[in-house]
């Protein structure tokens, strides 16, 4: 079995010992293709487990780079070595949190590969002699090996970072396993969420461009993260929507209900400021859509361009539901099967009617889930000459 990259730095680590180095801290770190996240790296300390560092682009618009010595490894292409006890703590950020490990010597080490993306690996000690010239001599020997194989497993980190930003991490688990042929499909039971930004038509025709992507982004910021936090999948931005699902797991329909609404009452309990550019105000306001089903759940698509997504009678009836929320004026349906389990998990539930949509035959029975919550005061948010009933 392949070692994956941890191992092969714990070893490392302590094969260095084994040879006479005294290394209290030594990292590897490498580039990412992350929407959050710029670079990432692992930490080796002894006796201690290993930890992974993230460097996140809010790191970088801090100034944590420029006053970084991986910097000047990297610019410059040689080593930074740095005597901890005849440099001041303004020298470089890192500085002082490398005194208050008790480090003495420290040494970034870059390795920019032949594509042209930049890692590097840094050795530390709490000994006051530091590193010998014979263990600098082994180092260098070492470096095309270990960039190499860093290289090589960072990829694997990268091309799955890659994948989970643009189609989902199950999704991407997937693919990089080998689900990449057009009708590798499964079958899943999951709660169905759609989420639609109202008026992005006319907020689109209004605004210029850029400032239309700031609008959806800040829609997506709202409505994304409560899915995620709840255990939901996000597999697809269509435009204005979005579209996720929350499995079933051994608990059954209720706990993927149950996370669906929890995610739902979130985003929509969240304020979210008007946004405004060259005097054009434009309101985020959205619907969401909830039900129960089975989906084809893979790859479709022709020749070589595919989608892994999920298809089926359940993920329609959920984005026809989704479009009745901007039908009715309602910012939250929910189908009668969540309805049900809603109610049996202490969410009120009120009846909207049954309604015809198109491609179903029969008219959908709708339900609004915890309007005296969402809603206590019965603003705009359900028009006037709705009749809600009660139901249950």
């Amino acid at each position: 079995m392949a070692l994956e990259l941890p191992a092969i730095i714990e070893g490392l680590a302590h094969r260095l010992i084994a040879i006479g180095f005294k290394l209290d801290r030594f990292t590897i770190s490498f580039g990412l293709l992350n929407p959050s996240l710029i670079a990432g790296g692992l930490v080796w300390r002894p006796e201690r487990e290993l930890e992974f560092s993230r460097y996140t682009y809010i790191s970088r618009n801090s100034g944590m780079y420029e006053r970084s010595p991986f910097k000047v490894a990297n610019e410059s292409g040689n080593w930074v070595e740095i005597d901890l006890d005849r440099t001041a703590d303004e020298q470089y950020g890192i500085v002082p949190d490398l005194k208050a490990e008790g480090l003495r010597y420290y040494i970034v080490i870059p390795m920019p590969t032949a594509m042209g993306r930049q890692m590097n690996i840094t050795v530390a000690t709490k000994a006051l002699e530091g590193f010998s010239e014979e263990q600098r001599s082994i180092l260098k020997s070492i470096i095309p090996a270990v960039r190499a194989t860093v290289e090589l497993k960072s990829l694997n980190v990268i091309l799955r970072d890659v994948l989970a930003a643009y189609v989902g991490r199950v999704p991407a688990r997937e693919i990089v396993n080998g689900t990449v042929h057009r009708g590798q499909t499964s079958e899943v039971r999951a709660a169905i969420l759609v989420a639609d930004l109202r008026s992005f038509t006319s907020i689109s025709t209004q605004l210029p461009v850029a400032a239309t992507a700031e609008v959806i982004n800040r829609y997506y910021d709202v409505v994304v993260p409560p899915i995620e936090q709840h255990g939901g999948e996000i597999l697809k931005f269509i435009g204005d929507a979005v579209l996720a699902i929350f499995p079933t797991g051994p608990s059954g329909d209720d706990s993927a209900v149950a996370a669906a609404l929890a995610a739902a009452r979130a985003a929509l309990s969240t304020e979210v400021e008007p946004f405004v550019s060259d005097g054009v105000v434009a309101n985020i306001k959205f619907g969401i859509a909830i039900h129960i089903g089975d989906a084809a759940y893979g790859n479709v698509g022709s020749g070589d361009r595919l989608d892994f997504t999920v298809i089926g009678r359940d993920v329609n009836i959920a984005s026809r539901i989704a479009a009745l929320c901007s039908r009715l004026g309602i910012d939250y349906l929910v189908s009668e099967p969540v309805a049900e389990i809603g109610r049996r998990h202490g969410h009120s539930m009120l009846s909207a009617g049954a309604h015809q949509v198109r491609g179903i035959a029969q008219p959908i029975p709708v339900y609004v889930p915890d309007l005296e919550i969402l809603h206590p005061e019965c603003d705009d948010g359900i028009p006037q000459d709705l009749v809600l009933m009660p139901t249950g």
